[in-house]
């Protein structure tokens, strides 16, 4: 399992944007520069080569093998390479992606202050009240964790939207975290990582994982392995 981290500088995303985009398949390309928005052409430019390196890097595709086909609710997967599975996340400057031979999901969050109708978009009844006993400063670490860790586990679903967050019930046991649905337990395994300041982000497999592989790249860094390995 492994997962890459890219911080991307937007003004300098801007000037080494024409240096990537040869990388990625004209499809994406063209889908890419459909979008308005600057920043979302370069979040979706760089998910899409952080899958493709770290696919090229351990699993040993050809870049020109990297093709993704598309399930019903929208999750993109490998074309002809089922047993690998992906997926990727945004927030503020950085992109985050997670590649596995086991389902997953992954979602990163930047901390900022709540905005009082999310918690009861995200909570449970259980999560609720516990949130509304923590002191203030407590509050934020609480939402955000719990936010991302349930993004991570719909995302490994592919269920989007049509799973409501506050359904889910996420608590700790014997120092792991476990999920429960309408009080059934969910048989999914994760993680919450804390190595980005100010930002949370949590994954999730839907087997237990015994370790991972993490990375952060600075953008420049990022595209001198891409040119190496990408090539």
């Amino acid at each position: 399992m492994h997962i890459y981290c890219i911080h991307i500088d937007i003004a300098l995303d801007k000037i080494k944007y024409n240096d990537f985009i040869p990388y990625i398949s004209p499809e994406k390309r063209a889908k890419i520069n459909r979008y308005k928005n600057e920043i979302d052409k370069i979040r979706s430019l760089f998910g899409d080569l952080i899958i493709r390196y770290i696919l090229c890097k351990y699993y040993g595709f050809h870049n020109n093998e990297v093709n993704y086909e598309y399930e019903e609710l929208g999750k993109p997967y490998l074309k002809n390479h089922k047993n690998l599975h992906f997926n990727i996340s945004h927030s503020g400057e950085w992109v985050v992606g997670i590649v596995s031979r086991n389902t997953v999901g992954i979602d990163i969050e930047k901390v900022t202050d709540i905005k009082q109708n999310l918690t009861s978009f995200v909570f449970s009844n259980e999560e609720n009240y516990t949130f509304s006993h923590l002191i203030e400063m407590e509050k934020n670490e609480f939402f955000f964790k719990l936010w991302t860790l349930k993004e991570s586990y719909v995302k490994a679903k592919g269920s989007g939207l049509s799973e409501g967050l506050n359904t889910l019930n996420i608590y700790k046991e014997n120092d792991e975290i476990r999920l429960k649905k309408e009080g059934k337990l969910v048989k999914a395994y994760f993680e919450t990582l804390d190595c980005i300041e100010g930002y949370k982000f949590s994954f999730c497999s839907v087997r237990k994982f015994n370790n991972f592989d993490i990375k952060l790249y600075a953008i420049d860094e990022f595209y001198q392995e891409v040119k190496k390995l990408l090539n």
